[in-house]
């Protein structure tokens, strides 16, 4: 269940829409302001099964060029807020390579963008839209809300549309 931008939801709802698929996703991350206005800043992608966008056929991705940062940089994943960039163990291409190439990619991490470059890449990104989103929660003090309370705030709007509206 990748975890998506709200840009990103959007645009996948749109390709869906297009093809007649229906997506769920459930706000994973807000901030509310002091005056009770909350901003969804990352969703969980709730996928039944295989991707709606998986190609059986060709057992390729049918949005290649349009998939979340999440996809495009799997097997590689980042945690947050610290930033520690890991491989994923779930990965059948790096079960495949075995222990040992497990232990070099944890004790040699600097080889993580050589084995995966494009990956790397997705991952930079992602984490560069985390922090400038971070940084600025912070500067205009909105505090975290659980999920589940957002039927509490004034207005809820994605965290984009939020800061658009300091511009």
């Amino acid at each position: 269940m990748p975890v998506v931008f709200p840009w990103e939801k959007r645009e996948l709802e749109k390709i869906a829409a297009e093809i007649g698929v229906k997506l769920h996703f459930k706000p994973l991350q807000a901030f509310i302001d002091r005056n009770g206005v909350c901003a969804i800043t990352l969703y969980r992608w709730e996928i039944q099964g295989f991707c709606p966008f998986f190609d059986k056929a060709s057992k390729r991705c049918s949005i290649h060029d349009d998939k979340p940062l999440a996809c495009r940089m799997y097997p590689l994943l980042i945690e947050m807020p610290s930033g520690n960039l890991m491989a994923s163990g779930k990965c059948d291409w790096i079960k495949q390579q075995g222990p040992r190439f497990i232990r070099q990619l944890s004790t040699k991490p600097e080889t993580i963008p050589e084995v995966f470059p494009a990956e790397f890449e997705a991952a930079k990104k992602a984490f560069i839209e985390f922090t400038t989103i971070n940084s600025f929660i912070e500067r205009h003090g909105l505090q975290p809300i659980n999920v589940n309370k957002l039927n509490n705030c004034n207005e809820v709007f994605d965290i984009d549309d939020y800061m658009a509206r300091f511009d």
